[in-house]
Order: C-alpha cells, then sequence, then structure tokens
C-alpha cells in the first residue's frame, strides 16, 4: 500500500524502479513520515489516522521551510534566464519582422506561429526530451538547461511580437528627424526608434516575465534533480507525502512575491519615464512669457543688420529637370530652379501641389526619379546621404523632437553621435544654439514640457546645431497658435538676415513678401511661376496664380 502511494507521489507505477533523486527524496520523506507516525509496510494507513495527520504536518512544516530556503531561486533563475534570452531572441524578430526584405520577415513570422501556436508543455517535452542527448553533452546529466531553452523559445516568439509593436508604435517622424541629422537607419534605430518602442511596451514586458514565472512550472515534466525543483513542483510534492495543502498554498504565495511587487515597479517606472524631467515650473510657457523669450531670441538681429553677429556658411542649390514619382503618381514634374547661396527661396502653393516633395528631395529623404541637384556645383545624387545631410538640414511640420530626450540633448545628440564631438564642446555649441533662439532657460524640458512655439524653436536650434549651409523649412508655423507664428518667422527672417540659405514652405503670405529673395509657385507638381516679392504678389502673369493669391490673400 505504501509503495503505490511512494509511486503515485513520485509520478510512476508502482512497479516501477526508483531512477531519479527526486524519486528518491520523496521515498525518504514517505519513510519518515512512516516513522513519525510509528507504522510500516504492514499497517494500513487508516488504522491510526491522527497519527499520521501529526507526523504528515510536522512533515510539512520541514517542506515549508525546504521551499523557503532553496527553491524559489530555481523558479527566479528558470523566469529571468528564459526572459533575458527571450528579448534577445525577440529583439531579433521584431527587426526582421519589420525589415523591407521579404525573406527576412518570412522566417521571423513562421517562427512566432510555431512558438505562439504550440501548448508549452509541448514544447518542454519536445525540447527536453528530444534533444536530451545533444543536451547531456553540452550541459551533463540535467535536464534543467533544455527546461530553460524551451521557456527561451517560447516567450522570444511573443516578445518579438511586443517589440514589433512597441517598434512600429513609434511615429514615422522620428526616424525622419534621424535622417535628416545624417543618422544612418540603423543609428536612427538603436538610438531613437528601439529605446521609444521599448519603453512603451514595459508593461508588456513585465506581463510575460510573470508568464515565465509561472510556466516555469511546466519544467518539472522533464524529470529534474532533486535540487533542482522548483517552487511548484516541492509544494505538490510536499501536499502528495503529507495530505496538507499548505506547501502549495505557500508556493502561491511565493509566485504572488515575486510577481506582485514587481508589476507595481516597473508601473512606477514606466510613469516616470513618461513624465520625464520638465525643470523648473514644469508644463508650457504662457503665450506672454513665451513672446518675451522670442523678443530676447530676436536680439541678434540687431548685431546682424550692424555686421557685428556671425554669419553662415550659405550653400547654392541647383535644380535640374526633377522628377519624382509615388508609384504610378507623378509628384513633381521637370522642375528646374536655381537657389543663390546666402538667399530664402519662399515654395508656395496649393496643398498636393508637390511642394513638401520637392524639399524632401532635396535632402533625399525621398529619391528623385530623375533629374538632378546640385550643391555648390556637386551633384548631390552622387554623396553619400549622410554626408549630404551634414550640409542640408531641415525642420519639420510637426517639430519631430526626440521625446525621451531633453531639449539641451535632442540638439547635442547629432553632434555626440554623428559629428563624434567631445560631450563637453557639444554641449557649449547646444548652449549656443538654445541661446540663440530664446530657450537657454529650458534646456532641461523634455518636448511635453514645452509649447509648440517652443518646440520648433528646439528644432531649428537642432538644425541649426550641425553647422548646415542650407536649412530646409516644411510649413513650420502651421501647427502653431497664432501670438507664436510671428516669432518663429522673425527667428527664420533673423538666420536669413546673417546669411543662411534656406528654402522655406509656407503659407504665410506676409512672411514671404517681407523676408523671401524668391517666391516659387508650385501647383500639380510644376513650378508655374518663380519671381522676386514684387512680381509674384503685385503683378501675377499666371491666372492661376491670380486665383490663389486671390483666395489666400
Amino acid at each position: 500500500m505504501v509503495q503505490m502511494i511512494h509511486a503515485v507521489a513520485a509520478g510512476r507505477r508502482h512497479d516501477q524502479p526508483i531512477d531519479t533523486l527526486a524519486d528518491q527524496e520523496i521515498d525518504g520523506r514517505f519513510l519518515r513520515v512512516e516513522l513519525l507516525a510509528g507504522i510500516g509496510d504492514d499497517d494500513v494507513v487508516a488504522r491510526k489516522p491522527r497519527r499520521i495527520a501529526d507526523a504528515a504536518y510536522r512533515q510539512a512544516e520541514e517542506g515549508i521551510l525546504d521551499i523557503a530556503d532553496h527553491d524559489p531561486d530555481n523558479a527566479g533563475t528558470a523566469a529571468a534566464a528564459s526572459t533575458v534570452l527571450g528579448v534577445v531572441i525577440g529583439m531579433v524578430l521584431a527587426v526582421m519582422g519589420i525589415s523591407q526584405s521579404r525573406w527576412l520577415r518570412l522566417p521571423a513570422r513562421i517562427y512566432t506561429d510555431i512558438f505562439r501556436g504550440l501548448p508549452a508543455i509541448v514544447t518542454i517535452l519536445i525540447i527536453g526530451q528530444g534533444f536530451a542527448r545533444m543536451g547531456r553533452e553540452i550541459f551533463g546529466p540535467s535536464p534543467f538547461p533544455l527546461g530553460i531553452l524551451a521557456l527561451s523559445l517560447i516567450a522570444g516568439a511573443y516578445i518579438g511580437e511586443i517589440f514589433r509593436s512597441g517598434i512600429q508604435s513609434v511615429e514615422r517622424g522620428q526616424m525622419e528627424a534621424c535622417r535628416a541629422l545624417s543618422m544612418s537607419y540603423g543609428q536612427g534605430m538603436r538610438l531613437i526608434v528601439i529605446p521609444q518602442g521599448v519603453r512603451r511596451v514595459l508593461p508588456a514586458l513585465v506581463n510575460q516575465f510573470i508568464g515565465n514565472v509561472k510556466d516555469s512550472s511546466l519544467v518539472y515534466f522533464l524529470g529534474l534533480l532533486a535540487s533542482e525543483r522548483e517552487i511548484f513542483r516541492v509544494g505538490q510534492d510536499q501536499a502528495v507525502v503529507t495530505g496538507n495543502l499548505s506547501p502549495l498554498l505557500l508556493a502561491g504565495v511565493f509566485y504572488l512575491v515575486i510577481t506582485v511587487p514587481l508589476t507595481h515597479f516597473v508601473n512606477f517606472i514606466d510613469t516616470r519615464l513618461r513624465m520625464g524631467k520638465q525643470g523648473r515650473g514644469s508644463g508650457a510657457a504662457s503665450g506672454l512669457i513665451e513672446v518675451g523669450e522670442l523678443q530676447a531670441a530676436a536680439g541678434p538681429a540687431v548685431g546682424a543688420a550692424d555686421g557685428n553677429a556671425q554669419r553662415f556658411r550659405g550653400g547654392a542649390l541647383n535644380i535640374r529637370n526633377l522628377s519624382m514619382a509615388y508609384g504610378e503618381l507623378d509628384v513633381l514634374k521637370g522642375i528646374d530652379l536655381d537657389i543663390a547661396a546666402g538667399t530664402v527661396t519662399c515654395i508656395i502653393g496649393p496643398s498636393g501641389s508637390g511642394k513638401s516633395t520637392l524639399l524632401r528631395c532635396l535632402n533625399r529623404l525621398v529619391e528623385p526619379k530623375g533629374g538632378d541637384i546640385l550643391l555648390d556645383g556637386d551633384s548631390i545624387l552622387a554623396m553619400k546621404p549622410e554626408r549630404l545631410r551634414r550640409r542640408v538640414g531641415m525642420v519639420f511640420q510637426h517639430f519631430n523632437l526626440f521625446p525621451d530626450h531633453t531639449a539641451l540633448e535632442n540638439v547635442m545628440l547629432s553632434l555626440t553621435k554623428i559629428k563624434k564631438m567631445p560631450r563637453r564642446e557639444a554641449q557649449r555649441i547646444a548652449e549656443a544654439r538654445l541661446a540663440e533662439v530664446g530657450l537657454a532657460a529650458r534646456r532641461d524640458h523634455r518636448p511635453a514640457g514645452l509649447s509648440g512655439g517652443q518646440q520648433q524653436r528646439v528644432a531649428i536650434a537642432r538644425a541649426l546645431g550641425m553647422d548646415p549651409e542650407v536649412i530646409l523649412f516644411d510649413e513650420v508655423t502651421s501647427a502653431l497658435d497664432p501670438e507664436l507664428v510671428k516669432g518663429v518667422l522673425d527667428l527664420m527672417a533673423t538666420l536669413g538676415r546673417r546669411g543662411m540659405t534656406m528654402a522655406v514652405v509656407t503659407h504665410e503670405m506676409g512672411f514671404a513678401r517681407r523676408v523671401a529673395d524668391q517666391v516659387v509657385f508650385m501647383d500639380e507638381g510644376r513650378i508655374v511661376e518663380a519671381g522676386c516679392p514684387e512680381q509674384i504678389f503685385d503683378n501675377p502673369r499666371s491666372e492661376r496664380l491670380q486665383r490663389f493669391l486671390a483666395e489666400v490673400l
């Protein structure tokens, strides 16, 4: 009778031999219960229930201490190791999954479908028993490493999908900003996109770790050594031996002790990261404060008029028969345009006329279909895009600041990572650029703590930090409050007076008339008319331009 109970507790038939240390330990605990109760093989268990119960409870007490002293380490080791390996596997799968190459996406998809589709216990048994011989040669007699490997393969499939969704949730403008700052695709992913994506999915990653902690209980199916059993198996063994559920209850408590504090800690960290560092007086500035900042930033304009301010080194652009298409749709059709060094060219026209696409061709954020663009006589199509973008900066309509970085860090990033400047020198330049745009006092604020106008000025400072020869402005005031538009336009006018070559897509006709050296009107992918502001606004020749001005003025 007792031998049969021993066998049931060990998960084997009563006529099978005792062949593992775990079985031996269970049999040993039964023997201790028998000795404490004073019974033997010839006794019937039901005859001495009280003595058996007392002995069982004493044995359960020892088992509880056994769990507390040793076994949480095994569950924690299995969960932590499988999560770390799963993160590595998952990141590789995520990068493959968002690749433009079908031959990278397809294997990632197949892997994910297989390991998410199979029940965890099936995967554990396939890996643990199917590769048992190989595992013994590599890891020794213990199947525990194979159990961790199986959990890692399962976790990798889920974590890969978590990472992929997090990375794809990052706004497209973040990568455009990286490319405009002369970063390669890999640098943009590593420095900006992946960190943002991972931060957004931290709670989901913790959920996966909790799942690994609970799934670690399945590894016992591989027949682990006695010293390697995790919380659940020890609790189960003690409950079967003693008839007392306290060990299983304690096992559940240990799982909660591991998972609940971790969940709340990560939620706290996630909240702190989302709030970011706002500096003193957190929150966006009021309109009056921001106008004061802009007036302070406009100070160099007076010096510029006297020839005392530092002048920029502007570059000349020559566009020849430029064409661009998205699939079958022709967006640019035979564009010819000259932008002299140190001048301001404003590009106006209705929405969908190709203005922004033309701007993106000038720094190769999009590749032209035909024609050529010369920068100081050199074809930009023959340059490496990263080298070109060091000379041609860009400011976007929606700012595209890096939300995890402060204003100072946004300006410094390209200086330290692209230009390889020492951090102290990069910080000095970044502080000077922020002072030029009136934001020296807000250097430690993240974008979430800045108004739209302040964010746009940080974006201008970031573009200036690379010391470009040309800056492209893509409707930079369209997302701003009306009271802040004038200040940003005045700042841009200051840059123009200091010799910066500027190509500006704008709907601000007053700015174009006041600041531009040349105004270009585009419609349906073509330049309809180009000339000085007086010619365009006072004496338009084309009927289409006349109708456009009648609608916007």
